[in-house]
């Protein structure tokens, strides 16, 4: 495929929105809008056979959603596997002392260059969370079963929270 002639953008504190042109592989000439995303990651916590699984009003769809901590890469030079420990620590206040990465999923590759990093922490500890002053979160022990059908029982149902937790249920335990 043909390298693609950028036109316009719009930028803010994550996400960019560029106007591109480009050739399909047929020569075919088309204009796209893509969201350029820095990456993120979400992370399945095991503590003692549980799931730490997180309520957390979401207000994009102005709704509670059941799913796994999770965050943006944040600084340019963070990996994921960084950012899963950051996001960990603050969300939750474990601290993993095993982290493990499973996938990773492109979220609407159509539009989007966003890719979302799975990881497993195990042997966590108890610390204390320090979630962002936007994020309201209500932390949840469960068994992976029930961790399962909260988040498929979700009237919200988010992707990277099933998608993870039914890889680990399928491929891992």
């Amino acid at each position: 495929m043909e390298q693609s002639n950028f036109i316009h953008s719009l930028r803010n504190k994550r996400i960019k929105i560029k106007v591109i042109e480009s050739k399909l592989p047929n020569g075919r000439a088309f204009r796209r809008e893509v969201v350029e995303h820095p990456g993120a990651v979400v992370i399945l916590p095991i503590l003692d056979d549980r799931v730490i699984l997180i309520r957390q009003f979401r207000t994009a769809v102005n709704s509670w959603v059941h799913e796994l901590p999770a965050g943006t890469l944040d600084k340019l030079d963070e990996t994921p596997e960084d950012c899963a420990k950051r996001e960990l620590r603050e969300e939750t206040g474990f601290i993993a002392g095993k982290i493990k990465k499973l996938f990773k999923l492109y979220t609407s590759p159509g539009f989007c260059t966003e890719v979302i990093y799975a990881f497993l922490a195990k042997d966590l500890r108890r610390g204390i969370s320090s979630p962002e002053e936007t994020e309201f979160i209500q932390m949840l022990e469960v068994s992976l079963s029930e961790a399962i059908g909260l988040v498929l029982k979700d009237p919200v149902l988010d992707a990277k929270t099933a998608l993870t937790l039914l890889y680990y249920e399928r491929q891992i335990k």
